[in-house]
């Protein structure tokens, strides 16, 4: 991982903004990864959900779905859905000529190689990273051989160990911790041009989807010889519902209305349908994928 910047990338589609955990915020005030990346540890928040003792294992309950939506000729999202390993994902790939597809299927197939069994979350955070690193190098190899600049997917990914839960992220795909009796909390930060401005100052968040820079990635998987990835740790209770999804998702459908979809739909199956659904009513303007995990 590191901190040195690729190339703003150019982007078929923006995200809204609004509803973020405080930047560098994580759920219980831990932004950064330290009970699974070196130590330290998490605080829950109050709420309607059941707290956990550290280390007692909640039980997963998970679907997702993805749809081409109305506008594009080809899927070029994919998932990852294992309630067993504690691993979730959702990757929207990019770049049109079946790039993006291939891009999401190396992320997806490399997660899919995630060990099983580890008895500490640092081993299955350190496992996830890797594969991801292997994701990218492989994208990179292909892109030159290719001779293009670029063949990249967004990725955002839920790992769950015991009580404890990491959000891994690079691009503008999202997470969601949806808690009952708590407001919904957006545990991604999106890797945009425009949100890079919001953080500044220098754009108001309801200006964001018509900057003409709204459909920039900063981050993706792909983009760069080394990879960029941003965590928000959280510390899991009994009754929390998580939402990955694509930004198919997020751009024809608010955060109220996700908020509200997740609420009322109790199963995560039948939650994904209404998110799916809900994206398609407005029009479809992207592939859509959702990924729904509640714990017990």
């Amino acid at each position: 991982m590191s901190s040195d910047r690729p190339p703003n990338l150019p982007r078929r589609l923006g995200a809204g903004l609004g509803g973020l955990l405080p930047h560098g915020a994580g759920v219980g005030g831990l932004g950064r990864a330290a009970a699974w990346l070196g130590g330290g540890r998490s605080t829950g928040r109050d709420g309607d959900a059941q707290p956990v003792a550290r280390g007692q294992a909640l039980r997963p309950r998970s679907c997702g779905r993805a749809d081409t939506g109305l506008v594009r000729s080809r899927n070029e999202d994919a998932l990852l859905i294992d309630d067993v390993r504690g691993v979730w994902a959702v990757a929207d790939g990019m770049g049109g000529h079946a790039h993006g597809q291939r891009a999401s299927a190396e992320i997806i197939g490399q997660l899919g190689y995630v060990r099983g069994g580890w008895q500490t979350p640092q081993g299955l955070a350190l496992d996830v990273v890797a594969r991801l690193e292997g994701a990218n190098a492989t994208l990179r190899a292909e892109a030159v051989a290719e001779g293009v600049s670029a063949i990249g997917s967004t990725v955002v990914c839920l790992l769950a160990f015991g009580a404890d839960g990491l959000v891994t992220w690079c691009g503008d795909s999202r997470a969601y911790l949806v808690r009952r009796g708590e407001a919904t909390v957006r545990l991604t930060r999106d890797h945009t041009v425009v949100q890079e401005l919001v953080d500044d100052g220098a754009l108001r968040a309801e200006d964001a989807e018509e900057h003409p820079h709204a459909h920039v990635l900063t981050r993706a998987v792909g983009a760069a010889d080394r990879l960029d990835l941003s965590f928000t740790e959280v510390k899991l209770r009994a009754g929390d519902r998580f939402l990955l999804c694509s930004d198919g998702l997020t751009r024809p459908v608010d955060e109220t209305e996700i908020t509200r979809i997740c609420w009322n739909e109790r199963d995560p199956a039948a939650c994904c349908d209404a998110l799916v659904a809900a994206a398609i009513a407005r029009g479809g303007p992207d592939n859509v994928s959702v990924v729904v995990v509640d714990f017990a």
